[in-house]
């Protein structure tokens, strides 16, 4: 190889180095400018994902809250349906006295009517006793 030739070379070399080192530059910049964005989305995900944690905690709170009404609910729904057995059973019963002193109130009634017949009678007998005294 002559010098001129070796001149030429290294020369070739030298811009082909250089396309090469230019290259590699505008890689690193376009990795650091990834990394960058990478980064940004990190703080980003980690930003999200600390809402997520705290929406989570508060919809477990919330939950919570929420079951703690149901409870109450539930157990108000069982007082009103201990009273509500309650009053039908105090109902039935009234409801049977009623129907017992309806009876009572019938044998009365025909006790009332044979005691009028039977006055009804005396009244005829003291009449008529009356009338033999009186001839």
């Amino acid at each position: 190889m002559t010098p001129t030739e070796y001149e030429q070379l290294v020369e070739f070399l030298g811009r082909r180095f250089s396309d090469v080192d230019r290259r590699f530059t505008e890689m690193d910049t376009r990795v650091t400018g990834v990394r960058d964005e990478v980064t940004g989305l990190r703080d980003e995900v980690t930003g999200l994902r600390d809402e997520v944690t705290g929406l989570r905690d508060e919809l477990a709170e919330l939950r919570r809250e929420i079951l703690g009404h149901f409870d109450e609910i539930y157990r108000r729904l069982e007082r009103l349906e201990q009273e509500y057995q309650a009053i039908t059973q105090a109902l039935r019963r009234i409801e049977a006295g009623l129907a017992n002193e309806h009876r009572r109130r019938e044998i009365v009634e025909r006790d009332l009517a044979e005691l009028k017949r039977h006055v009804a009678a005396l009244q005829a007998q003291i009449e008529d006793i009356e009338q033999r005294l009186g001839e």
